[in-house]
């Protein structure tokens, strides 16, 4: 037995189902500090530093969504 079920809804209303928070506000800000010292010609400026101290801390929490979509594949991590 096959059963289907389609659901209409915006990503902003499956965002909010599913609790993840809004970013967009951050989203916005994080491209503007960017922009802005790109046009300023901060020297050296290397985008992928801006991230490193919010990436660096979260590689168990990346780990942790890694092995539970791993069950739900059928995989063991």
């Amino acid at each position: 037995m096959n059963i289907t079920v389609n659901v209409d809804m915006t990503p902003e209303e499956l965002r909010r189902l599913m609790g993840l928070p809004d970013v967009q506000e951050f989203n916005r800000e994080v491209m503007a500090q960017m922009l802005q010292k790109m046009q300023a010609g901060v020297e050296g400026f290397d985008p992928l530093t801006f991230f490193k101290p919010g990436v660096a801390g979260n590689a168990d929490i990346f780990k942790q969504w890694v092995d539970l979509f791993g069950k739900f594949g059928g995989t063991k991590s």
